[in-house]
């Protein structure tokens, strides 16, 4: 993979700020893991009882009719993974959270009271009694703070040096997540979620600190990157890895800055074997520019010469065997020449 160039900055930083933005949903896709219990639950954690899923738990087996799904979500697993300690009671976990977004999801096939008692029915038919009970508090806790959310006066667009309106956005979720739940249902709930948005403050602030160097962001957001949450997966953590390269890259190029510069600043964000690696991809990138440069001239001036198009082609496809090797360099050489092509009309 190469690191290609964009032509403004700005776009960039937009990018970058959107894919954080939506990298804030992702971990929804991942399974969720336990969090810390609730007061009621941490007895059960020290005498050592072991917690177990629904599907696995004796006392949670379906004893009644499951609710009729929306048509949407008709053949698909429902997606509910709940936990239960040994005494029945339910452990706080994201995948609460997840239980009562899957039925939400199909808002509008049905209205928001049928899948509050969708989501109230399948608790009870699935969960031990306790268990149950909780849950249901918890969904009439969920769906107040959501209805409380929408009130929210606030703007989802931000300009690149509004970073003080986001960070009172973040605030105020968190002081009214804070009236619905108690700790350990928000670190269950929204853990994950704070975590991301504090990530997307301290990555704006430290791109838009103008005392700091190209390598000394990198070093600063390397350390921010290396504190994102232990479940996210390795391959959002180099999706981040690989913006902020492009960010800093573009940065220096803009700059005027040297080689020296574009290799320190990758060292401080990827390491040196990743800089190494790098270094390695702009040299092949290099000689393969100055090939198809080569290639590109001489095909000009076939297309410009006085013989017939049969000729021409002729000529055309023997330097085009000629200059490369494989179907694959072929092919990438093809996206070439209709680059250079529409820039020349």
């Amino acid at each position: 993979m190469t690191v290609q160039n964009f032509n403004n900055k700005k776009i960039i930083l937009i990018a970058i700020i959107c894919l954080i933005i939506f990298l804030a949903f992702i971990y929804w896709i991942f399974k969720p893991s336990v969090y810390d219990q609730s007061p009621q639950n941490n007895s059960h954690s020290q005498r050592g009882i072991n917690s177990v899923s629904v599907e696995n738990n004796s006392q949670g087996q379906p004893s009644g009719k499951l609710p009729v799904l929306a048509p949407s979500l008709q053949g698909t697993e429902i997606d509910c993974p709940l936990q239960v300690d040994g005494d029945g009671k339910l452990i706080l976990t994201i995948g609460i959270r997840s239980c009562f977004d899957y039925f939400f999801s199909s808002l509008g096939e049905k209205t928001e009271t049928e899948l509050i008692g969708d989501i109230r029915q399948y608790l009870r038919v699935t969960l031990p009694e306790t268990a149950a009970n909780y849950g249901v508090y918890l969904l009439d806790q969920y769906v107040a703070y959501t209805h409380a959310l929408k009130n929210l006066k606030t703007s989802t667009h931000f300009k690149k040096d509004e970073i003080d309106k986001f960070q009172n956005i973040v605030d105020q979720m968190s002081k009214l997540q804070q009236q619905f739940f108690n700790a350990a249902e928000i670190q269950a709930f929204f853990g994950n979620e704070r975590n991301f948005n504090q990530f997307s403050i301290d990555q704006m602030r430290i791109h838009a600190n103008k005392t700091l160097t190209a390598q000394q962001k990198a070093t600063e957001l390397a350390k921010l990157i290396d504190q994102l949450p232990s479940t996210l997966a390795d391959g959002v953590r180099v999706s981040m890895q690989f913006a902020e390269l492009q960010q800093l890259t573009q940065e220096i190029k803009e700059k005027g800055g040297s080689a020296q510069e574009l290799r320190n600043m990758r060292e401080s964000l990827l390491g040196v074997e990743a800089a190494d690696r790098l270094e390695k991809v702009d040299q092949e990138e290099a000689v393969w520019q100055n090939q198809v440069n080569n290639y590109l001239s001489q095909r000009d001036q076939i297309l410009k010469s006085d013989v017939d198009d049969a000729s021409k082609q002729r000529a055309l496809n023997q330097l085009r065997n000629n200059s490369f090797a494989t179907k694959e360099e072929l092919l990438r050489a093809q996206t070439y020449e209709m680059m250079h092509d529409r820039k020349k009309s």
